[in-house]
C-alpha cells in the first residue's frame, strides 16, 4: 500500500480516500477484493473495475435517490443499512452520511451545492431515521 497524493493505492490501482480512511483500514479493504482494479473506496468485491461500489448497498434494497442535484448535476442515493446507518453513492464517493458531509464541506464549503447536499441529508435523516 503506498499514498498517492490523497489515496491509498494498492498493488492493483484500487484506492480509498485517506482523508477518510487509514492505511490499515485501506489494507484491510484491498484484502477483501477479488480480482479487482481501479476502484475507489471499495470492499468485499470481485471482478470489478473502475467501480466505487462496495456489496454493503446491494445487500438492502432499501433507499432513497435524489433528483439531479449537486455539482455533477447526477443522483445521488443512500441505502439503508439498519441501525442507524447510512451508506452514501455519490459520483465517486463511497461512505457513510458523516463521511459524506465532510466531503462535501472540503469540496463545496456552504455554496448553492453544499446547500443542495445538505438538503437531501436531512430529508434522508427524517425518513430513515424518524
Amino acid at each position: 500500500m503506498k499514498q498517492v497524493n490523497s489515496y491509498w493505492v494498492d498493488k492493483n490501482n484500487n484506492k480509498w480516500d485517506s482523508n477518510f480512511y487509514t492505511e490499515e483500514q485501506a489494507e484491510k479493504f484491498s484484502s477483501t477484493l477479488i480480482n479487482c482494479s481501479d476502484c475507489s473506496n471499495c470492499r468485499n468485491c470481485s471482478y470489478c473495475r473502475n467501480c466505487s461500489y462496495c456489496s454493503d448497498f446491494r445487500q438492502n434494497p432499501q433507499r432513497y435517490v435524489t433528483t439531479i442535484i449537486g455539482s455533477r448535476q447526477e443522483q445521488t442515493t443512500f441505502y439503508w443499512l439498519g441501525k442507524n446507518k447510512t451508506q452514501v453513492i455519490c459520483g465517486c464517493f463511497n461512505g457513510s452520511i458523516e463521511l459524506f458531509k465532510h466531503r462535501v464541506i472540503l469540496t463545496h464549503g456552504n455554496n448553492e451545492f453544499a446547500q443542495q447536499y445538505f438538503k437531501e441529508i436531512e430529508k434522508v435523516n427524517k425518513l430513515i431515521f424518524g
